[in-house]
């Protein structure tokens, strides 16, 4: 599958979501969605209409060596499974591109096939549809293994899960392209806000790996890949990774990010987007008008352009979001 050249990828302050909403009702949901980015869309993730559409969870089913207690929303690592035989299905699998056997079951994702049946059937012009899964450095940390050991670090079966992950997001990719060419599919991190900290346990090069390993599988796919952290972290680190797109809180940290100028500059220059997350969530109070986000967010720009990184091109590889 093609894809444009990123240096044509010039989204100029395109708008779109993060992923998770607060809705109880899908209906309600994707009205919003449609209404509010009738040309950018994103699927949601609706954790709070069921518990199966958390963003560990909704990954999870029929991963090797997992097992999901869809009444609890839980994940666990099932020790009585036979390792050669969960090895030996993983592989095959992926070796044989199976994206099939890593559909996402509907009852896992009813923002995303509802969605997805919407565009099928109003057919709307779209810049882009716009995507996510958990990345596997949170999800590798949210699960022990049978010797309550974060799974990322049981490197047998971690690798295993981590091909099942990639031909969950292969398999997604490939269902928003039936209804959109231009996709733009994130990998979101939240787990890393934790890194650089004495309880962080995974160390840089394995984060790169990782992410790099998801980013080219997923691009070979055709899509955009951006990386989002919704929180501080080292950001040097995924400016220097494979990725498109780099999903920053703009509202709240954007004083850390401004810190590496210089690795923004890099990843500008070889045709990155930053996608600023200038609309605050959690931090909403209901006094953020427009104009003190515009206020924010040309803060924020005259701060890079004062650190060297020309005006025109860092306004042409913005997108907003929330942060």
């Amino acid at each position: 599958m093609e894809r444009s050249d990123k240096k044509k990828f010039r989204p100029c302050f395109l708008a779109t979501g993060v992923g998770s909403l607060p809705h109880t009702d899908p209906k309600r949901a994707l009205a919003l969605i449609t209404g509010s980015f009738p040309r950018t869309p994103f699927w949601p993730q609706l954790p709070k209409h069921s518990v199966l559409e958390s963003m560990n969870v909704q990954v999870s089913p029929g991963l090797p060596f997992l097992k999901v207690d869809e009444s609890k929303g839980e994940i666990s690592f099932d020790a009585t499974l036979d390792e050669a035989k969960e090895l030996e299905k993983a592989y095959s699998l992926y070796l044989a591109g199976d994206v099939e056997s890593y559909r996402l079951p509907a009852r896992y994702a009813g923002g995303f096939e509802g969605m997805v049946q919407q565009l099928e059937r109003r057919k709307p012009a779209l810049e882009f549809f716009k995507g996510q899964m958990v990345g596997p450095i949170t999800f590798g940390l949210a699960t022990q293994d049978g010797h309550g050991k974060d799974i990322i670090h049981n490197d047998v079966a971690f690798d295993a899960i981590m091909k099942g992950l990639l031909l969950r997001g292969r398999w997604i990719i490939r269902r928003m392209k039936t209804v959109c060419e231009e996709v733009i599919f994130f990998i979101d991190e939240p787990g890393l806000s934790g890194y650089g900290s004495a309880f962080f346990s995974v160390d840089g090069s394995t984060i790169t790996q990782r992410l790099n390993e998801a980013i080219e599988e997923f691009q070979a796919q055709g899509a955009w890949v951006g990386v989002h952290c919704c929180g501080n972290t080292d950001w040097g680190l995924l400016f220097n990774t494979k990725a498109d797109i780099i999903n920053f809180d703009a509202w709240g940290f954007f004083d850390r990010l401004v810190l590496y100028a210089k690795a923004v500059e890099r990843f500008i220059s070889r045709g990155g987007v930053l996608a600023w997350g200038i609309v605050p969530t959690s931090e909403f109070t209901g006094q953020e008008t427009v104009e003190v986000l515009m206020e924010r967010l040309e803060a924020g720009f005259h701060d890079l352009i004062d650190k060297g990184i020309p005006e025109k091109i860092l306004r042409e590889r913005c997108l907003l979001t929330p942060s």
